[in-house]
C-alpha cells in the first residue's frame, strides 16, 4: 500500500499542472494560489487537530520559518510556477523542477553544513547542465547567446524559491512537526497571497478571474493535489522512509508528460529525453542514499521529505 500511494501522489500533483495549464489562461495567477491554499489549510486544519491532539503553537522564530515558508514554498513558488506556465511548456517546466535538489544541495551546503562528496558534486552538476539543456532546447548556439524562454527562466525561479523552502523544512521540523508547519506555511502563504493581490485589486481597479465554472478544477487543486497528495506522500515516507520514498517524486515529469502530450497537445523532443536523463541521474546521486540526503523538493532529507504538498 505504500509504494501504492507513493506511486499515485506525483500523478496527483501532474493533475495540477495539467489543470492549472488551462486555468491560466484566462485566471490570474495570485487567484489560483490564494484558492488554493486556504482549501488547502481548511483540509489539514481538522487533520493536524486529530492527529496531534490540537493545534500547534509556534513560538518566537518559529513563527518567522513558518513566514519564510508561506513565502518560498507556497505563496512564492506556486506564483513563479503558474505564471511560468503561461509562457512555457508542461513538460520543460516539470523537468527544471526536477532539478530542485540540486538547487537544495547548494544552498544546504553553506547554510546546513550540508557534506559534499564527490559523488554529489558530479550530481548537481549534471542536473545543472540538464537543466541547461533543456532551457536552450537542446541548442548549443542558444546556449552560447543566453537566449531563453521568459517561463523557462521563471520555472528556474520558481524551482530556487523550492529551494530555499525546503532547507527551511529541515530546520523548522527540528521543532514543529512536518504536519503542522505544512498547515501554517498554507495559511502563511493564503494570507501573503490574499495582501498582494488585494492591494493589486484596489490599486488597478481589477476583478477577482475565478468562477463559478471553475469550482472544480479548483477544488482539484486545492484539495487532491495539495492536502490529499501531501497526506499520502506523509504516510508513504512514514511506511518506507524519506529516502526510498524520495526516488517516487521523480515521476512527476513522466505522468506531466504522458498527460501533457495526450491532453494538452504538447510534443516531447529529443532535448527533453537528453536533458530529463541528467537530470534524474544527476538527482539520484544527489539524492540517493549514501550519505546526508538532499531532500527531493517539499513536499522532500528525513523530515524534508514528507512536505512536498505544494508541488506540483
Amino acid at each position: 500500500m505504500a509504494y501504492l500511494l507513493l506511486a499515485i501522489t506525483p500523478l496527483l500533483w501532474a493533475g495540477n499542472w495539467t489543470i492549472a495549464k488551462e486555468l491560466v489562461r484566462r485566471v490570474h495567477p495570485a487567484d489560483l494560489v490564494l484558492v488554493r491554499w486556504v482549501l488547502a489549510a481548511l483540509v489539514l486544519a481538522p487533520v493536524v487537530y486529530w492527529r496531534e491532539g490540537g493545534l500547534p503553537r509556534p513560538r518566537g522564530r518559529e513563527w518567522l520559518a513558518v513566514a519564510l515558508c508561506g513565502l518560498t514554498g507556497m505563496a512564492g513558488y506556486n506564483t513563479l510556477q503558474y505564471i511560468a506556465q503561461q509562457q512555457t511548456t508542461n513538460i520543460n517546466g516539470t523537468l527544471i523542477y526536477t532539478a530542485s535538489p540540486a538547487l537544495t544541495f547548494l544552498l544546504a551546503v553553506p547554510l546546513l553544513g550540508e557534506r559534499v562528496t564527490g559523488r554529489r558534486a558530479v550530481g548537481a552538476a549534471l542536473s545543472l547542465a540538464g537543466t541547461a539543456w533543456i532551457l536552450s532546447g537542446g541548442s548549443l548556439a542558444v546556449l552560447r547567446a543566453w537566449r531563453f524562454n521568459p517561463g523557462d527562466l521563471l520555472m528556474v525561479a520558481a524551482s530556487a524559491s523550492w529551494a530555499v523552502y525546503t532547507v527551511v523544512t529541515r530546520v523548522a521540523t527540528r521543532r514543529l512537526s512536518p504536519l503542522g508547519l505544512t498547515l501554517y506555511a498554507a495559511a502563511a502563504g493564503a494570507v501573503m497571497t490574499a495582501a498582494v493581490r488585494g492591494w493589486d485589486l484596489v490599486a488597478r481597479a481589477g476583478a477577482w478571474s475565478l468562477s463559478l465554472r471553475d469550482t472544480w478544477a479548483v477544488l482539484y487543486i486545492g484539495v487532491v493535489s495539495s492536502a490529499v497528495a501531501y497526506l499520502f506522500w506523509n504516510e508513504g515516507v512514514r511506511r518506507i522512509g524519506a529516502g526510498p520514498a524520495s526516488i517516487f517524486a521523480n515521476l512527476l515529469p513522466v505522468y506531466t508528460a504522458a498527460l501533457s502530450i495526450s491532453l494538452l497537445g504538447e510534443r516531447l523532443t529529443t532535448a527533453h529525453v537528453v536533458g530529463g536523463l541528467a537530470v534524474l541521474v544527476g538527482v539520484y546521486l544527489v539524492a540517493a542514499p549514501g550519505g546526508p540526503a538532499a531532500p527531493v523538493s517539499v513536499r522532500p532529507a528525513a523530515p524534508a521529505a514528507r512536505h512536498r504538498a505544494g508541488d506540483r
